[in-house]
């Protein structure tokens, strides 16, 4: 039997420390299972890409539409911590298991992947298969305008089947984000006025103690 050395003990604090914390935390939504979108009526004018859509990986799968939306901005300086992308894609396939790397990024910094998606099934071009994730950006996203990146795996090879972004679609351009440790309430300091109006009912009130003292007085008698 391998003894084990204390020292491993002594290490495994720091690699709890280590551990990387989420950057946001993430609400995932979509038709799964999918036995209505496997028998759905095909859309009757499915878009394919390069058409409305453009995006950078042309293959056999594509997005049909994107919708997003952004909400939380807790000091009102009009950039927000929370983000809403609600996506259909289409495939030549009759089938075909995915996921989606969703990640930010802006001019001259790394992208930051603030979601890996579980999988999901895309089926032709049913309008019953879309996918929706709720992010609230927790760090790692200072105050400033981001692309969204969406890119969709196959899940059983791990191939990139398409890919769109700020530079294909102006939707997904210059977002006004930030993380909630930027997105903090303003504080609200109260001023006391130390003036002549302060001792004027500092002053008020002690005349009118001796009065009170002389009413509680009469009263109990």
């Amino acid at each position: 039997m391998r003894k084990i050395s204390p020292f491993v003990f002594l290490l495994l604090p720091w690699f709890s420390l280590a551990a990387e914390t989420p950057v946001a935390n993430n609400t995932e939504s979509f038709v799964q299972p999918s036995e209505v979108a496997r028998t759905a009526t095909p859309k009757t004018q499915p878009l394919k890409a390069g058409s409305d859509l453009i995006q950078a990986v042309e293959n056999n799968v594509w997005f049909d539409s994107i919708d997003i939306s952004l909400s939380g901005d807790r000091n009102d300086n009009g950039f927000f911590h929370n983000i809403y992308v609600r996506f259909d894609a289409d495939t030549a396939y009759n089938e075909v298991p995915v996921f989606v790397h969703y990640a930010l990024r802006r001019p001259g910094q790394a992208e930051v992947i603030i979601h890996t998606s579980s999988v999901f099934t895309l089926y032709g071009t049913s309008a019953n298969d879309w996918f929706a994730i709720e992010s609230e950006l927790l760090h790692s996203i200072p105050t400033g305008y981001y692309d969204l990146v969406l890119r969709v795996y196959d899940a059983d090879y791990g191939d990139l089947l398409a890919e769109i972004s700020g530079n294909d679609s102006g939707a997904l351009a210059d977002l006004a984000l930030e993380d909630l440790s930027y997105d903090r309430e303003p504080v609200v300091i109260i001023e006391e006025d130390s003036g002549s109006l302060h001792w004027s009912w500092l002053m008020a009130l002690l005349l009118l103690a001796p009065l009170r003292k002389q009413a509680l007085r009469r009263r109990r008698a």
